[in-house]
């Protein structure tokens, strides 16, 4: 674009970004291998970071002998789990076979979505020794050249130790030119020791969710970012993108600025970018349950009309510019919006909002509950409402 001028250049970047809105946001599936003797607690790992009991015994579907794959059609995630990797020589060297014929018939692929995007390799801390089979297994993997995270499980034992076998390993690793494999200590799950009365919290989820993300392509990231359950902030950084790029839409946009016709354009913003956001937080709602939803909580055409229309403010401007000042110091990226930018602006109000909304219902609800569409979109329907009133103080229009 270094030709344009700079309305072309704008023009373009309109284009581009109405194009990318209206593509449809069905979100790509992250393809990871997990794999370790039997026993070092992989369900478990599986379990807690991507919940619904993914990993859950007897629903795996058997690719080969040594692989299984899980998936479940809501969650943009799919599990290759070594399910027949022991500690034996002719069963390791079968199961590398196996998973290298596998990455490399995914490799093959046209489709970059089809391929294995990550390998967790899970070693139990509790053991403090680094098998030659499974350093065999995975300087054969490492080989192959998909992004590799090596976890060290059950990560309840002494953390002196624990530190010192982590140092074990990635010094051997660095001796045979594999320094690039991320190590990450994990405690998939809470754990009660006797005679100490609180539990060991739970800890290196999130850790081990943005060390694969660091290394996954981008085009899949938005995939594992909805999937993982462990990382909050991981989620709002991809609502605040998402947020972005509508307020980018509607900033850009001819018609978002023509009075009348610019109600009917950002009703419809709205509506996508709810969907967009719900998504990244592991929920699919159609669009008549997401128009449900802000009819029932006042993300209506009157409110709008005063938002976008009306010469009289009625307190619009000012709680508006307090919420994106407060988005900006949790540590958003709030884009710029001017002040005549009215829709841009009311696009940036609502879908904060939205967001807390989604985050106060997954304090709320519990993970059974949050499957459930009709408690979901109730629930929704009151914490919207609550913040919105929260916001405007006694005013109902923004």
């Amino acid at each position: 674009m270094e030709n344009l001028t700079g309305e072309q250049r704008f023009q373009k970047e309109r284009e581009e970004l109405e194009r990318e809105l209206n593509a449809g946001s069905e979100l790509p599936t992250a393809n990871i291998i997990v794999a370790g003797i039997a026993g070092v607690g992989k369900s478990t790992l599986i379990n807690a970071v991507f919940g619904s009991q993914l990993a859950a015994t007897g629903i795996g579907r058997p690719i080969t002998p040594q692989i299984a794959e899980y998936q479940d059609g809501d969650i943009p995630i799919r599990i290759w789990d070594t399910v027949g990797l022991e500690l034996d020589a002719e069963k390791t060297r079968q199961s590398i076979k196996d998973i290298k014929a596998t990455i490399a018939s995914k490799a093959s692929s046209n489709s970059p979505y089809d391929r294995i995007h990550a390998i967790w390799y899970c070693v139990n801390s509790y053991s403090s020794r680094y098998m030659d089979a499974e350093y065999e297994f995975i300087k054969e993997l490492h080989a192959v050249g998909v992004p590799f995270v090596i976890v060290l499980t059950q990560c309840s034992g002494d953390e002196e130790e624990v530190n010192a076998f982590e140092e074990k390993i990635r010094k051997i690793n660095h001796e045979e030119g594999m320094e690039d494999i991320g190590i990450v200590q994990v405690l998939a799950l809470p754990v009660k020791l006797r005679g100490i009365p609180t539990p060991i919290p739970a800890f290196g989820l999130d850790k081990l969710v943005t060390m694969t993300l660091e290394m996954l392509p981008a085009f899949i990231r938005s995939g594992f970012i909805a999937a993982q359950r462990v990382s909050w902030a991981e989620k709002r950084n991809a609502c605040d993108d998402i947020i972005c790029k509508y307020v980018r839409a509607a900033q850009y946009g001819f018609w978002d600025k023509v009075p009348l016709v610019n109600i009917i354009i950002t009703d419809r913003r709205i509506i996508e970018m709810f969907r967009t956001i719900v998504e990244m937080y592991n929920t699919v709602l159609p669009e008549d349950r997401l128009r449900q939803i802000t009819k029932k909580s006042e993300v209506t055409f009157e409110n709008n009309f005063f938002g976008l229309i009306s010469p009289i403010d009625m307190g619009y401007s000012k709680k508006i510019t307090a919420l994106l000042a407060q988005k900006k110091e949790e540590g958003f990226e709030v884009p710029i919006v001017e002040k005549r930018d009215r829709a841009a602006r009311m696009i940036a109000f609502y879908g904060y909002t939205f967001v807390d909304a989604i985050e106060q219902l997954w304090r709320e609800l519990t993970e059974e509950q949050l499957n459930n569409v009709d408690m979901v979109v109730s629930n929704l329907i009151r914490i919207v409402d609550q913040k919105l009133k929260e916001r405007k103080g006694e005013v109902r229009r923004i």
